[in-house]
């Protein structure tokens, strides 16, 4: 657990702390290792462990009214989540599925619970990462109903550079569903992209030679 302590420090939640405050919560938790599509929770699940993504990608996941996937976030290495219901016990609000092979510590919530407890400054930072997600979801919405397919896609290219750096390991399909497109017209964007010195794009992942942010 000693490279998780170290990893902990650098993450916003929990800075400031000690290595002797941050041994409890390591004690509690487990680190859990899933391959490529593996399941982590499924949505509605009993909620009970937070998670702090160490390596990897995951994809989070709802199911819309016909019964389809509709994927909804792509979180990249230190990210903590769900990024809702830290403080109550609802189920978990979407799917989390493995991108490849994935590492992540999982926090049992009680003990998280008591950490909160015993710093509450933490609190604060949480309130400001989550208002920092509700923000991205809400320019992501407003994306998906008012620009055009090429305007959406730069927004999805911009957070998944700030996620996963310059290369994107999505499939064309996996990126349709996040801007609301098909796979087609994402595969021929990315075209002339590619076409464009913007882009270089590999079988299973995308390299991003462009600025997106």
């Amino acid at each position: 657990m000693k490279e998780w302590r170290a990893h902990l420090k650098e993450m916003p939640f929990f800075e400031g702390l000690t290595e002797e405050e941050l041994y409890p919560i390591l004690q509690l938790s487990r680190v859990r290792t899933l391959r490529d599509k593996e399941i982590l929770f499924l949505e509605g699940e009993t909620k009970t462990h937070i998670y702090i993504l160490g390596e990897g990608t995951i994809l989070i996941s709802k199911l819309t009214e016909t019964g389809e996937e509709s994927l909804i976030n792509v979180l990249g290495e230190g990210e903590i989540f769900p990024h809702t219901g830290f403080f109550d016990h609802s189920p978990y609000p979407g799917t989390a599925k493995a991108k490849k092979n994935v590492t992540v510590l999982a926090v049992p919530i009680s003990g998280f619970e008591q950490l909160i407890k015993s710093h509450p400054e933490m609190a604060f930072r949480m309130i400001k990462v989550m208002n920092s997600k509700i923000i991205y979801l809400q320019k992501k919405l407003n994306e998906i109903l008012s620009l055009n397919v090429e305007s959406r896609l730069k927004g999805a290219m911009s957070h998944l550079q700030d996620t996963q750096g310059t290369t994107i390991r999505l499939t064309h399909q996996e990126i349709s569903n996040i801007i609301g497109s098909t796979r087609e017209t994402v595969s021929r964007q990315l075209k002339k992209w590619e076409q464009s010195g913007w882009v270089e794009v590999k079988k299973d992942r995308i390299i991003l030679k462009k600025d997106f942010s």
